[in-house]
């Protein structure tokens, strides 16, 4: 059986692409993400692409902008120490769901214009919380530093306390297998914002 797609492939854009971009780093990983497999994705060869990018590294600038472009704006984030709390847990369930998402970030390789408005809004409602420059900056560094952390760290502690050894007291709480990362990057973030803010 000939499972071939007949016809003329459908018409690329930017966005088709990047949506395709996207779902591959999702469910395959970054390494699986390269200019053959996104054409793969969409029905067409690697030349049909290239008409809309360049390479891969324009391939991750685009997925990097298309992330930065839906991170989470609220403009009442300012309103309480809850608000604020619950604004950036929204921005890492956000970057959670997309794994990859963190490490362009981190790297650092691309400044984006498309994330002004999240970092427009977190200082406005850190203004409004009685955060001033430069505090507020450096109050917003704090907390995005920190998200990026529990972010990359895929170990619920970063490090295995007493591997190989007889477990210290408490060691079974520290290496639960069930720990949920948003609620503990939520607590986290409650206690840096209320101590900052004394």
């Amino acid at each position: 059986m000939n499972t071939k797609r007949r016809g003329r492939p459908p018409l690329l854009s930017r966005e088709s692409i990047v949506a395709a971009a996207r779902q591959i780093a999702d469910t395959e990983g970054m390494e699986a993400l390269t200019v053959r497999r996104v054409a793969q994705a969409l029905g067409g060869g690697q030349a049909s692409l290239y008409r809309h990018i360049s390479d891969r590294g324009e391939l991750l600038l685009l997925l990097a902008q298309d992330v930065a472009i839906h991170l989470p704006v609220d403009e009442r984030a300012g309103e309480s120490r809850q608000r604020m709390v619950a604004y950036w847990s929204t921005a890492h369930d956000y970057l959670a769901r997309h794994p990859w998402a963190a490490r362009i970030i981190a790297d650092g390789e691309y400044v984006l214009d498309e994330a002004a408005p999240f970092a427009a809004s977190a200082m406005r409602g850190l203004e409004a919380l009685g955060l001033e420059r430069p505090e507020g900056a450096r109050a917003y560094r704090a907390m995005w530093n920190m998200m990026l952390g529990y972010l990359l760290n895929a170990h619920p502690v970063g490090h295995t306390v007493g591997h190989g050894h007889a477990s210290p007291p408490g060691e079974e709480e520290l290496h639960g297998r069930e720990v949920d990362r948003g609620a503990d990057f939520a607590w986290a973030l409650e206690r840096l914002l209320h101590g900052m803010l004394r």
